[in-house]
């Protein structure tokens, strides 16, 4: 297959999963708390790997980054219990929607933590993407919800887990990645899941199971689509994740979406591509002049 579609059936397969997860948590939050939800989460999401682990064995999972998956791990609890809090207290689709700025947080962080050099044109672009959440959120005009702010800072705390996961990739394959931030993600998710404890009853298990699948599908999906093209290509087929969450969540709970979500989410997509894009631009450029032949003095 061509490399762009490799990419969208990749990023199809993580936008179902994560539309899943949307509507799962919603429907189960009724009667389960999100907290208790994030640590179920993680139990099913570990066993999912079982195969992967008796097929490999448990050397493949030796590494000598144990801190930064520990702190991955703490900052995406965080982020996951935010954006599964969001989706219980606002629609999904704005929930959705405001997930698109996690590049554009990304690209702060970076120019912060990395030292990367951010040029005018991606300053503009992040300007942009902030001005489509202000479409969307209509400050001034309505207040803005708990359940908006839940899911920007959200987005901002996994703009730390691309960065922390950028330096992983650099040595663990993504089956690692993803598995070691289950496993981190069990005992640290356990402690506020023990304020709110519950254990699930009946059918209730078989929505547990499926939020398990739902999120490694998610996680999964991402992983390869960037491992088959660049993070600029997956970028573009990310914003299938809207329609199809609008789409279950209409299904579900018909929830309809107003037309500043849809406005707003349109201008952070197009300055998200942009960024991500450029950004891409960049590494290729940076790497070819690395690759260049030095002239002999």
């Amino acid at each position: 297959m061509p490399r762009p579609l490799i990419v969208a059936a990749w990023m199809l397969f993580g936008a179902v999963g994560f539309a899943l997860i949307m509507v799962i948590v919603r429907h189960l939050s009724a009667s389960l708390d999100p907290f208790v939800l994030n640590f179920w989460r993680s139990i099913f999401s570990i066993l999912m790997f079982a195969p992967w682990i008796m097929r490999v064995g448990f050397g493949a999972m030796r590494t000598k980054r144990l801190p930064l998956f520990a702190l991955r791990s703490v900052v995406m609890v965080a982020s996951s219990l935010m954006l599964l809090w969001s989706a219980v207290l606002i629609p999904i689709g704005e929930a959705t929607a405001i997930t698109f700025t996690a590049p554009l947080f990304t690209t702060l962080l970076a120019a912060v933590m990395l030292k990367e050099k951010v040029g005018p044109r991606r300053v503009a672009a992040l300007a942009v993407g902030f001005l489509g959440v202000l479409v969307m959120l209509r400050p001034g005009q309505e207040a803005i919800s708990l359940g908006a702010i839940l899911a920007i800072a959200s987005s901002i705390l996994f703009g730390f887990v691309v960065i922390f996961g950028k330096r992983l990739s650099a040595s663990e394959g993504p089956e690692l990645v993803i598995l070691m931030l289950s496993i981190f993600n069990l005992p640290i998710s356990f402690v506020p899941a023990v304020i709110f404890w519950q254990v699930p009853q009946g059918e209730e298990w078989l929505w547990i199971i499926g939020l398990g699948i739902a999120a490694n599908m998610n996680m999964y999906g991402i992983q390869r689509a960037i491992s088959a093209g660049d993070a600029s290509l997956a970028q573009v087929f990310d914003f299938v994740r809207l329609p199809l969450s609008v789409g279950l969540a209409w299904w579900a709970f018909a929830e309809v979406p107003d037309p500043w979500m849809w406005a707003g989410a349109a201008i952070i997509f197009i300055a998200t591509v942009y960024t991500t894009r450029r950004e891409a631009q960049l590494a290729r450029k940076k790497a070819a002049v690395g690759m260049a032949p030095r002239s002999r003095p």
